[in-house]
């Protein structure tokens, strides 16, 4: 939690942030994040470590003026503004969503736009999005043969074997390469670009392709285990598959296409509702929070909407009130899932099993509207709101003078 500033930090804190936006161009020249600090710093809504990494940022760019703007995703001489566009070396090559760039998925397309950057300068050609993107046909052969050369370096004279993984979510297209054959979607499930996109991008199904391929470069295949840099032979075949594809030395093996859902709040949301449907009831749980003055905080999940005196007999209430002691606070947020009449605790089997379920998927819950949300509670203070008194009334009632929507 944010300790609350005093009346004598508020101008200095300004004063600050002032500097640092005079100094990088009204923010321009700052990095997206750094900007957001500074935005969050002004606002108060840093704790302890953020008013650290604030102080350090000012240290930066102020007082020692040796602030430079991070490269993204540490790619070489790329970095991108606060609307989105990609810059080479200061030129501007891309645009990429605010919601997509910090992705895996696209970590691996800049670095692929970065060597094409590097390419292209090699032969004198002017970066832009025209000669990077749009026009990239003129020159992606060439490149493609370049680059080629590089992964048969890796290969020992063997042939290889490898996938590509097409994932099609919401009118969104993501693949990546794999070595060797995948025959099952554990693997493509535990991928950084499938993880990083479960839950933030993509919607409750996912399709899946599955290409298995063998590039002809010799009589036997390469183990996977003897290939020593694994990571670059999967970007070198991100660079020249369509390449290799067009020169028939390159076999599709198999294709294998999956409909499914990658969210593990998507699958334990079924084994919720497969459990309340035997049952002919819904749930009625609550979302503990505390938290004190420093940064730690608490989080746990109880059946039904729990007295005070409930939460205080807790584990972890009580190693929250060990450290914070009077300024701890605890709030609770409780929620309906499902239909019918609420069941109670005894009325439930496997009760840890739901509570696990819901430690580990509440937010996918309430994110899909699974959870209706009931009321909240700060019990330090006394407030509670009920957020529908009933069918006919949306609007959020408070119970208390000073209760207020949080």
């Amino acid at each position: 939690m944010s300790r609350e500033r005093t009346q004598a930090e508020l101008p200095e804190t300004c004063d600050k942030a002032c500097a640092i936006l005079k100094k990088t161009k009204d923010g321009d020249l700052l990095d997206p994040s750094d900007l957001k600090l500074t935005e969050y710093a002004v606002n108060g809504h840093l704790n302890e470590n953020g008013r650290e990494v604030f102080e350090k940022l000012y240290q930066r760019v102020v007082v020692d003026e040796t602030y430079k703007k991070p490269f993204l995703h540490d790619i070489e001489h790329l970095t991108n503004d606060h609307v989105g566009y990609v810059y080479y070396k200061g030129n501007n090559v891309e645009h990429y969503d605010h919601d997509y760039v910090y992705t895996e998925d696209a970590k691996h397309k800049l670095a692929e736009l970065a060597r094409r950057c590097e390419f292209l300068e090699r032969k004198g050609i002017e970066l832009s999005t025209v000669s990077v993107v749009w026009g990239w046909e003129n020159y992606s052969d060439e490149y493609n043969a370049e680059r080629l050369k590089e992964l048969d370096s890796h290969l020992e004279n063997c042939s290889l074997a490898y996938s590509r993984v097409e994932i099609y979510n919401s009118g969104r297209e993501y693949s990546y390469f794999v070595l060797g054959a995948v025959e099952n979607l554990s693997k493509i499930k535990d991928h950084p670009v499938t993880q990083s996109m479960t839950g933030r991008l993509f919607d409750d199904e996912y399709e899946v392709t599955v290409k298995n391929f063998v590039y002809f470069n010799g009589k036997d295949v390469i183990s996977p285990k003897k290939i020593k840099d694994t990571d670059e032979v999967e970007r070198l075949l991100a660079s020249c598959h369509d390449y290799i594809l067009k020169k028939e030395i390159l076999r599709e093996v198999s294709t294998a296409t999956y409909k499914t859902d990658f969210a593990e709040g998507y699958e334990n949301a079924m084994k919720l509702d497969k459990i309340l449907n035997e049952l002919g009831g819904s749930l009625k749980y609550s979302e503990v929070f505390m938290h004190g003055q420093g940064s730690e905080q608490k989080k746990l999940y109880l059946i039904g909407i729990p007295s005070f005196d409930e939460i205080k007999e807790t584990f972890e209430y009580k190693y929250m009130r060990e450290i914070y002691k009077d300024e701890l606070t605890v709030s609770v947020t409780s929620y309906e899932y499902g239909n019918g009449e609420p069941l109670t605790v005894s009325e439930l089997p496997r009760v840890d099993e739901i509570l696990d379920l819901l430690n580990d998927n509440h937010d996918y819950f309430e994110k899909r509207d699974l959870s209706e949300e009931l009321c909240w509670n700060d019990y330090t203070r006394g407030i509670k709101v009920n957020r529908w008194a009933d069918n006919s009334n949306s609007e959020p009632e408070e119970e208390a003078a000073d209760g207020y929507e949080p």
